[in-house]
């Protein structure tokens, strides 16, 4: 039997990986002395590097009047970076579906292209240039 896909997380001490949460702990202790496990290398994305998106999201929605809400806004976004998916029904009709940003959606390479986009998109709904803008996002963080 195939054993279900399980999510730790680790922070590196000198040489050695250690858990991170109680859980990745629990589920360490639990393993048998010279078991071994594989394990699929991801690193955890930049929290404030997501953090900087939404104080973005946060001035371009408080300075424009098109969108309802933030979270409208960031739907416009991702259709506007390419970020969706298309389905086609039984009768061949499209729909779009936007992409998840969330951290196990993404990795920071993906992140930053997405942010890049992100900034370009709001120059086109707020008269500023690239590094006043910037800049105003790091004031609202």
């Amino acid at each position: 039997t195939r054993e279900s896909l399980v999510l730790l997380e680790f922070v590196k001490s000198d040489s050695k990986l250690i858990a991170a949460n109680d859980e990745t702990f629990e589920r360490v202790k639990k393993m048998a002395v010279g078991e071994s496990i594989f394990m699929e290398w991801k690193p955890r994305r930049n929290y404030q590097f997501h953090k900087k998106l939404f104080s973005l999201l946060n001035f371009v929605y408080e300075n424009q009047s098109h969108y309802k809400s933030v979270d409208n806004l960031l739907e416009a976004y991702k259709f506007k970076a390419g970020l969706f998916e298309t389905i086609v029904t039984h009768k061949g009709h499209k729909h779009y579906k936007a992409k998840s940003i969330s951290f196990h959606s993404m990795d920071n390479d993906e992140f930053e292209k997405f942010y890049s986009a992100a900034i370009d998109t709001s120059l086109e709904l707020i008269p500023m240039d690239r590094k006043e803008l910037e800049d105003t996002v790091l004031r609202y963080l």
